[in-house]
């Protein structure tokens, strides 16, 4: 089966792509239902997202692409190509080295800033929120579509 993962951010234009991939509109999964995606998939299948920033976290892509690695299910990230898993395509050594670095330091900020600022939970919520956003655009433009890291100009 093909599947499509997508979020707010999308519009009928990622639902023409979908359809173009010969995806059903009962196999597209908004983000907030990625447990009700894992539930279905089996290996062989295919699931496609437009970009990585269409999940919660760099953590959860990292988390949900080694799930697909593991069960043999294939990932397709429309606009970040070197993110691509299964069918014989795995991360390149920097891709999953930069990912796993990201992933790292998104919990280490996290803890810092609790120990260091007083703050409600909405507040928490919202300041760990804009940093995982800001993670994953970090990740969508680090690397180019070929997976070599991008240099300053």
């Amino acid at each position: 089966m093909v599947y499509g993962f997508i979020s707010s951010l999308d519009d009928e234009t990622t639902k023409v792509f979908f359809r173009s991939k010969k995806i059903r509109d009962n196999n597209i999964y908004n983000a907030g239902s990625l447990g009700a995606l894992t539930s279905v998939l089996q290996s062989g299948d295919v699931v496609y997202a437009v970009s990585c920033n269409r999940f919660a976290s760099v953590r959860q892509v990292y988390t949900f692409a080694r799930f697909c690695h593991e069960r043999g299910i294939i990932l397709h990230f429309v606009a970040e190509p070197y993110l691509d898993m299964g069918n014989g395509k795995q991360w390149r050594p920097a891709v999953a080295k930069v990912i796993a670095s990201m992933v790292e330091s998104e919990q280490k900020a996290k803890g810092m800033m609790a120990q260091g600022f007083k703050m409600s939970d909405s507040q928490w919520e919202y300041t760990y929120r804009c940093f995982e956003l800001m993670n994953l655009d970090i990740l969508a433009h680090l690397f180019s579509a070929d997976g070599v890291l991008k240099r300053g100009s």
